[in-house]
C-alpha cells in the first residue's frame, strides 16, 4: 500500500504538467526542437527540412505560391493521402482543404515551427490519420524576407535572434488583403481560387495586456460577414478546439484581446480589429472560415512552440471530424449570398459591442506615479501612472467586446456596379480577388444610375503602408447616362458579393478609392475640381451583350 502511494506522489507533478501534443515521430527535428526551443529555423533551413520530410514520405509536395520581392520561392506545402500535387487532383478525391498559414509576420515565430512539426508528424509520424476527411495545406513561411532579418527584434522571451514584422517591399503582409500589392498576397489569393480551403488558420504572436493563458484566437470579425459562419465559428469550432487543447494537451486559451483599461481590467475585454483589410476578416467575407491563432509572447519560447503546436493539431482534429458540415455551410453560405445580399446594407461605420462574456486568468495590478520626465510609452497609463503587474494570479470574469455593429449603413444597388474604362489597376485588382466581372460589348443608355458626387475628399496626414489614404465625402445622384463599350458590370447576384461595395463604395475605409486606386479619376492632371467618380450604380441588369471575363 505504501509502495502505490509513493508512485502515486511520484505521478502528481506529471498529471500537473500540460501533456506534449508533440507526436513521437522518427522523422527530423525542426531547427527549434533542435536547438532546445532556443532558436527559430532560417529560410533555407526551412526549405531543407521540407527537402528531407519529401524524401521520407511520397504524401507531401512542395510547390511554389509565389516569388517573394526579393526573390525567394514562397513555399506550399502539400499533404494528403492521395500524394496529391496540384488542386485539379482533387476532382477524383472530393475532400475539403484546409490551409494552415505562419510568418506572415517573420518575428512572430511559432507558427513557423509548429507548423513544420505538424507536416512531419502527418507525413512521417502517427497524426497521418488526420488526412482521412481533409487535404491539408501549409504555408510555413509565407513572409519569406522578413524571416531572415535575423536581430533582437523582439521582446519574446525568446528566441534571442527573430525576423521582422514586414515583407520585403515594407509592407504588413496582414493588412495587404483588399489592395493586394505584395505578391505573397496575390499568390494567396490564387491558392483561395484553386484550392477553396474551407478553413484558414493564420498563426500569429502577441504581446498586449499580461494573461496566463499561452493561446488566444479570433475569427471573421466584420460586420458584413455571413451570421452562419460566425455562430458556427463562436459556439462549434472555436469551443470544440479550446476543449481539446485544454482537456487533451494541458494548455490554456482565451478569445483574442487587450484589456480595455489597463488601469481597471474589469471594464472587459476588447478586440477592435474589424476590417476588411485583416486576414481572417477577408477571408469571412469570402464565406469561409478562418482562424486567428495568437501564441501569448510573455510565455517561454518553448511553452509558445509546444502551445502553438497543440493548438494547431486540436483545430485539425476538430476538422477531421467536422470538415464535411463545415464546407456544407460555407457552400451555403455562398448561394444565400448571392441569391439575398444585393438586399442587404454594407456597413460604412460600426462601434464594438459585447459578443459574450469571457474569463481572462491574469494578475492583479498595481499602480506606480511616473516622473514628469517619463515618455509616454513609460508612462503607460493616462499620463501619471505606470502599470505593473503583481504576482497576485486573479481571474477576470468580463464582457468580451468583439461584435462590430453598424452605426451608419448604406443600401446596396440591387443589381450591381459598373466601373467605366481606364480603370486598368482596379479591374486587375477585383480579378485577383476572383470577382466576376462582365465587359460591355457595346454602348448602353441607362435611365437611372447612380453616382456618387463629391464634394470633399481629406488626404491622411500619415503614410500608412506606404500609401496616403483618402476619406472622401459626398452623395449619391441620380441621373440618365451613357455607358460606354469596354465598361465592366460586377453583378451583387455572385458568392463574392459581400467583397464587391466594400471595394467600390467610395466612403467606405478599405475601399479602392480610400487606398488611393481612383487618385487620377476623381482628380485629372492640372484640375483642383473633382470629376467623375469612375464607378456607377445600377438597380437593374443591364440589357446589352456582355462577355464575361
Amino acid at each position: 500500500m505504501k509502495r502505490h502511494k509513493l508512485i502515486l506522489l511520484l505521478m502528481i507533478p506529471l498529471l500537473l504538467r500540460p501533456l506534449s501534443a508533440a507526436a513521437d515521430s522518427a522523422g527530423p527535428k525542426t531547427r527549434v526542437e533542435a536547438s532546445g526551443y532556443t532558436e527559430t529555423s532560417s529560410y533555407g533551413e526551412v526549405l531543407a527540412f521540407l527537402r528531407e520530410i519529401q524524401v521520407r514520405s511520397d504524401q507531401v509536395r512542395v510547390r511554389s505560391l509565389t516569388t517573394s520581392a526579393e526573390g525567394r520561392m514562397v513555399p506550399l506545402v502539400i499533404v494528403s493521402r492521395e500524394s496529391i500535387s496540384d488542386p485539379s487532383q482533387r476532382a477524383a478525391i472530393p475532400k475539403p482543404a484546409v490551409l494552415v498559414m505562419a510568418n506572415i509576420h517573420a518575428g512572430e515565430v511559432e507558427g513557423k515551427e509548429s507548423s513544420l512539426m505538424m507536416i512531419r508528424d502527418l507525413a512521417v509520424g502517427p497524426l497521418r490519420h488526420l488526412l482521412e476527411r481533409q487535404v491539408l495545406l501549409f504555408l510555413p513561411i509565407y513572409n519569406a524576407d522578413g524571416n531572415d532579418r535575423f536581430g533582437h527584434n523582439r521582446r519574446d522571451d525568446g528566441p534571442e535572434l527573430a525576423g521582422l514584422r514586414a515583407n520585403g517591399q515594407n509592407l504588413d503582409l496582414n493588412r495587404d488583403y483588399m489592395k493586394l500589392e505584395a505578391p505573397e498576397t496575390r499568390g494567396l489569393l490564387s491558392l483561395f481560387r484553386a484550392w477553396d480551403p474551407i478553413l484558414t488558420v493564420d498563426m500569429h504572436t502577441t504581446n498586449g495586456s499580461y494573461h496566463r493563458e499561452p493561446v488566444t484566437y479570433a475569427g471573421m470579425a466584420h460586420p458584413s460577414t455571413s451570421r452562419l459562419l460566425q455562430d458556427y465559428f463562436w459556439q462549434k469550432l472555436t469551443a470544440g478546439a479550446a476543449d481539446a487543447l485544454q482537456s487533451k494537451y494541458g494548455y490554456e486559451s482565451v478569445p483574442y484581446g487587450n484589456f480595455m483599461d489597463r488601469l481597471q481590467p474589469e471594464k472587459g475585454w476588447l478586440n477592435d480589429a474589424m476590417e476588411a483589410r485583416y486576414g481572417t476578416n477577408y477571408i469571412g467575407l469570402r464565406n469561409r472560415f478562418a482562424l486567428l491563432d495568437e501564441n501569448y509572447s510573455y510565455a517561454d519560447f518553448k511553452t509558445r512552440v509546444l502551445a502553438s503546436y497543440a493548438y494547431l493539431r486540436s483545430i485539425l482534429e476538430f476538422t477531421d471530424r467536422h470538415i464535411g458540415e463545415m464546407a456544407e455551410l460555407a457552400y451555403r453560405a455562398d448561394r444565400e449570398t448571392a441569391r439575398d445580399y444585393a438586399r442587404e446594407k454594407a456597413a460604412v461605420e460600426f462601434k464594438i459591442e459585447e459578443l459574450m462574456k469571457v474569463t481572462v486568468r491574469s494578475y492583479e495590478f498595481a499602480r506606480e506615479e511616473m516622473p514628469a520626465a517619463g515618455s509616454p510609452a513609460e508612462r503607460g497609463g493616462p499620463g501619471r501612472y505606470r502599470l505593473r503587474r503583481t504576482e497576485t494570479l486573479r481571474d477576470y470574469r468580463i464582457p468580451y467586446f468583439s461584435l462590430a455593429v453598424p452605426t451608419r449603413v448604406l443600401p446596396l444597388p440591387e443589381e450591381g456596379y459598373v466601373i467605366l474604362p481606364g480603370q486598368a489597376e482596379a479591374i486587375a485588382i477585383l480579378r485577383s480577388h476572383g470577382i466576376l466581372l462582365e465587359k460591355f460589348a457595346e454602348p448602353l443608355r441607362v435611365t437611372e444610375a447612380e453616382n456618387f458626387k463629391i464634394t470633399a475628399m481629406e488626404l491622411s496626414r500619415t503614410i500608412y503602408q506606404g500609401r496616403i489614404a483618402l476619406t472622401l465625402r459626398g452623395e449619391y445622384q441620380k441621373g440618365e447616362v451613357l455607358i460606354p463599350e469596354n465598361a465592366y458590370f460586377i453583378s451583387l447576384h455572385q458568392p463574392l458579393a459581400r467583397l464587391v461595395p466594400l471595394l467600390l463604395e467610395p466612403e467606405i475605409p478599405d475601399s479602392l478609392a480610400a487606398w488611393g486606386f481612383f487618385n487620377r479619376a476623381i482628380v485629372p492632371q492640372w484640375s483642383n475640381t473633382f470629376s467623375l467618380y469612375p464607378v456607377y450604380r445600377l438597380a437593374r441588369r443591364p440589357a446589352v451583350a456582355m462577355v464575361a471575363e
